[in-house]
């Protein structure tokens, strides 16, 4: 007998084939002499096998274990499955909480940030003696600088640099 016919009957003995295929292999033994013999055969080995069997309880595996988990999760999920959030929700709960630090930030630069030193008087002189004063005012501290600086003696006749004003016109001073 071929060893596919061979399998094929163990496969119908163990209860293993489809209906189709069981009653092909079913009228294959009542029919082939040979076949009968090998079923017979296959028989007595199946229930030696299972007079001496030993019951031994298998520990799970992980992957047994694992699965067991999965599955009831899944049972969970098609008994109660779970709720959608609108979008708008879900920004929200990212966007307020940005704001609130955005917020927080910005008050903490405005607080911390120092003043700018506004300097309120730039004005310049000339005094009589050739020398040109600038004074200054640094708003932040309250102080006052005075620069004095000896400016070069025009020749007479020549005209004198222009100067500016604390509102930004110019004037011009003739020294003689």
């Amino acid at each position: 007998m071929k060893q596919d016919l061979e399998l094929k009957l163990q496969a119908w003995l163990d209860g293993e084939l489809p209906s189709a295929e069981a009653q092909e292999m079913r009228l294959l033994a009542a029919t082939d002499p040979e076949a009968r013999r090998l079923m017979a055969e296959l028989q007595g080995i199946k229930a030696a096998l299972l007079q001496h069997e030993q019951a031994v309880a298998m520990p799970e595996t992980r992957e047994f274990y694992w699965s067991k988990i999965q599955q009831q999760i899944q049972r969970q999920d098609r008994l109660h499955p779970p709720i959608l959030v609108p979008w708008s929700r879900h920004w929200r709960s990212w966007l307020a909480p940005l704001a609130a630090a955005c917020a927080l930030a910005a008050a903490l630069i405005l607080a911390v940030r120092p003043s700018p030193r506004a300097v309120a008087l730039n004005q310049v002189s000339i005094t009589a003696d050739g020398y040109e004063a600038r004074s200054f005012r640094d708003q932040s501290s309250g102080m006052n600088f005075v620069f004095l600086q000896e400016t070069p003696k025009a020749a007479a006749g020549q005209p004198q640099p222009a100067r500016t004003r604390e509102d930004g016109s110019s004037f011009t001073i003739d020294i003689e």
